[in-house]
């Protein structure tokens, strides 16, 4: 960086010192990961026969999901609003006008 009052070096002039070029490899600070130790795999076998084996993931798959709401208690006064009435489709199907999408008409 030029010192104030200083211009910056000509880019163009072979005589400018330049300070040497270095390389650091991207890989000078990696570090492999390590193994995970090896289990017993009886036990594994044992483990996964205990809870049901694939049978058993197959069903908790096909289970439907848990409510996340908690259900408001039976004491809860009810709404004082009916909802809203669903708002009907347009006769023509809601799919606008005919020539709509450049067809004839």
């Amino acid at each position: 960086m030029p010192v104030l009052g200083q211009s910056r070096p000509d880019p163009a002039d072979p005589a400018i010192q330049v300070p040497p070029a270095t390389y650091r490899s991207a890989f000078a600070d990696y570090r492999p990961l390590d193994e995970a130790p090896v289990g017993d795999w009886r036990a594994a076998n044992d483990e996964v026969g205990r809870i049901g084996g694939w049978r058993a993931y197959a069903r908790e798959a096909q289970a439907p999901d848990k409510p996340t709401a908690v259900p408001a208690p039976a004491s809860a006064a009810p709404p004082t609003a009916a909802p809203p009435a669903a708002v009907p489709a347009p006769a023509s199907g809601g799919h606008g006008q005919h020539g709509m999408h450049g067809g004839k008409q």
